[in-house]
C-alpha cells in the first residue's frame, strides 16, 4: 500500500485538517452555532477538558486513516476512468447523503447538517487538492 501513497502527504494532510477543524469548530468560524445546535455549553466544554488529549490523538488517526485512504482511493482513480474532480464530487456527494439519515432521525437541524457536511467536504476537497499536489 505504502508504494502507492506518499506517508508524509498524508500525515502532512491529517496535520493540515486538525487545524482547519479548530478553525471550523472555533468561534471564528462556526464555534458559536454548532455549539448552540449540538446543546454543548461553556461548561460541557470546560469538563470534557481532561479528555481534550486523548480525543485530539484518536481524531488525528482518523483523519490520517480517512487520508490514507483518500490517497489510495485517488491512485487509482484513473483505472475508474474518471478524473480526480469528479471521484471528489462523487465522494463528496456519498458523504452528504450518508448524513442525511442520521441528522433528520437524531432531530438536528438544517444549519448542524451544513457546518458538519460543509466541514467533511472541504475535508475532501483540500485533502485530495494537498494529496495531488504535495511538493515532494
Amino acid at each position: 500500500m505504502f508504494e502507492v501513497i506518499h506517508e508524509f502527504a498524508v500525515l502532512g494532510t491529517a496535520s493540515f485538517m486538525m487545524a482547519l477543524a479548530t478553525v471550523w469548530y472555533s468561534p471564528m468560524l462556526f464555534g458559536k452555532i454548532w455549539m448552540k445546535e449540538t446543546g454543548l455549553t461553556e461548561e460541557k466544554i470546560q469538563a470534557a477538558e481532561v479528555h481534550m488529549i486523548k480525543h485530539m490523538i484518536l481524531t488525528f488517526v482518523s483523519y490520517t486513516i480517512m487520508l490514507g485512504l483518500l490517497a489510495y482511493f485517488l491512485a487509482y482513480v484513473p483505472l475508474l476512468s474518471v478524473t480526480a474532480i469528479q471521484a471528489v464530487g462523487m465522494i463528496s456527494l456519498f458523504v452528504a447523503a450518508s448524513a442525511v439519515g442520521p441528522t433528520l432521525f437524531e432531530g438536528r437541524s438544517l444549519q448542524y447538517y451544513a457546518i458538519r457536511v460543509g466541514f467533511y467536504v472541504l475535508f475532501i476537497m483540500l485533502g485530495t487538492f494537498i494529496l495531488e499536489f504535495w511538493p515532494w
